[in-house]
């Protein structure tokens, strides 16, 4: 297989893993909702439960923006013919790479170099 036909391959995961995660986020926002409306009982425990679930969903909920704004931005690197260049050195990045990391946007020797500046330098320890 050529690159453009892995390319279009990464670009209808990317889609469809966008279609599953705002399908799901508009579960998890009727979810939310229902738990906002319910009458709170006064029992502490199970109002602790409902800000709990309340919160959980929130956090799922925000999860899911940050995925699908990384996939935006996938799918825009595409559409300008920038997807699966490094942003420092501007090699391919290898097609194995983009497969698992679709959201990359550096190789990994560069996402490595650029990890450890960011948590400290070289005697930092990558979390990967």
């Amino acid at each position: 297989m050529n690159r453009d036909t892995d390319f279009l391959k990464i670009r209808e995961l990317l889609q469809r893993r966008r279609r599953d995660i705002l399908q799901a986020s508009l579960g998890a926002q009727r979810e939310l909702n229902a738990l906002k409306d319910q009458d709170r009982d006064p029992e502490y425990e199970e109002n602790a439960q409902a800000e709990l679930a309340d919160y959980t969903l929130s956090s799922l909920m925000e999860a899911q923006r940050r995925e699908v704004m990384l996939i935006d931005a996938a799918l825009r690197r595409m559409d300008t013919g920038v997807f699966g260049a490094c942003v420092d050195c501007g090699y391919d990045i290898p097609i194995e790479r983009l497969e698992a990391l679709p959201f990359a946007i550096r190789c990994e020797e560069d996402a490595t170099r650029h990890e450890l500046e960011l948590r400290g330098g070289p005697q930092a320890t990558p979390s990967f």
